[in-house]
């Protein structure tokens, strides 16, 4: 579920993404390719958590699969900030990415399962679990040589902040890219 939502409604919200937007920019402005998922990864790290960034509105989750907000979409299209809200349990399919990512776990505790592409079968294998607890961050560059499945293993709501390399009407269709998991 993709749902716009308004900048935070608070002047501490307000600049707290400011801050986030401009530490974005630069790491994108001066960090080479092939470090640039690291660099944006580094910038979430700085600067969140942050007091305020997400209002009672963005907070909010549904029932039965995990919600996204966008936060702000660069003008050009550079970047997207999107909170992901999860419900206990809920979970992504498994994905690689058309698109570099980098996100932050601002709130609960989430599990990042990895897997290996094979293109042979064109299928996913596992290759095991991170346990990624509030104030962790991860980034992975575009392709399926990074292909992972992130889940709330906790039992309250988690957010995690994410940073998508596209422009803010693609998010629902140009980021994950869906990969079936390997028969036993």
């Amino acid at each position: 579920m993709l749902t716009s939502t308004l900048a935070p409604a608070s002047q501490t919200g307000r600049s707290a993404l400011g801050g986030l937007v401009a530490a974005i920019g630069r790491a994108i402005e001066t960090a080479p390719p092939e470090q640039l998922p690291q660099a944006v990864c580094d910038a979430l790290r700085d600067r969140l958590p942050a007091a305020g960034l997400l209002s009672a509105q963005q907070r909010q989750g549904h029932a039965d699969r995990y919600t996204r907000h966008i936060l702000y979409a660069h003008p050009q299209g550079l970047f997207t900030i999107v909170a992901l809200v999860w419900r206990p349990g809920q979970i992504t399919p498994i994905h690689g990415h058309y698109t570099w990512c980098s996100y932050f776990i601002l709130e609960g505790d989430m599990q990042e399962e990895h897997f290996a592409w094979d293109p042979a079968t064109r299928c996913a294998t596992r290759r095991g679990i991170v346990h990624r607890p509030q104030g962790d961050a991860a980034a992975s560059h575009a392709g399926m040589e990074e292909i992972h499945r992130l889940r709330n293993d906790g039992a309250g709501t988690a957010i995690s902040i994410h940073v998508y390399g596209v422009d803010g009407p693609r998010v629902s269709t140009h980021v994950n890219r869906i990969a079936e998991l390997a028969p036993a």
